[in-house]
């Protein structure tokens, strides 16, 4: 019982803390959609990287891998490959494409989304813009934007191209969401 005290009570101080970092990371983190020319340091992309090798996956079976693109004209060329809301990655200083191997993920969306979502918030924590491009089920030019970027990249057939994340410094600044901003009654206990 004395053990169980000390968690709640450890719990309640981390939880009322000014020093819970991830949810400063979270009140941050929005979707940037324009870029500076600023160059991302590749030990920057190293640990956006790491920790998003650290998302959990389905069964553990860790079917995501990525793409690190950052040659200009082949970040173009990924922008074509979807015929609406592409160009949201132009100007960005690099593309992450993420895919899942298919021959080992049954919940191969979840697994992508999540390693998306550990890009997205560690890239905040280096003060990089990101915005996630959504490629599953989007059309390309001539194919599905998932088939025209796996043929872009020589990405195997047995892998799907769940989404892009574009990397670059922040041009454009948006407000951080407040106390405010929670929408309290989205929470529900027990039942609905």
């Amino acid at each position: 019982m004395a053990d169980e005290n000390i968690m709640k009570t450890n719990q309640t101080t981390i939880a009322n803390s000014a020093d819970n970092k991830l949810l400063e990371l979270s009140l941050k983190r929005r979707s940037i959609r324009r870029y500076t020319d600023e160059v991302i340091d590749e030990n920057v992309i190293n640990n956006i990287m790491k920790v998003a090798l650290t998302a959990p996956s389905s069964f553990g079976h860790r079917p995501v891998e990525f793409v690190i693109v950052k040659d200009k004209e082949t970040i173009q060329k990924l922008a074509d490959c979807k015929s609406l809301g592409g160009s949201q990655i132009i100007g960005a200083d690099a593309v992450i494409v993420v895919m899942v191997n298919q021959d080992r993920g049954e919940f191969w969306i979840e697994d992508g989304a999540i390693a998306s979502s550990y890009i997205l918030l560690a890239a905040e924590q280096y003060n990089v813009g990101a915005c996630w491009v959504q490629i599953r089920n989007r059309r390309g030019l001539k194919k599905t934007s998932d088939e025209e970027i796996r043929d872009l990249l020589n990405i195997p057939d047995n892998y799907a191209v769940l989404n892009l994340v574009a990397l670059g410094g922040k041009g454009e600044q948006k407000k951080t969401y407040t106390e405010n901003d929670f929408d309290k009654n989205k929470i529900h206990y027990e039942k609905y």
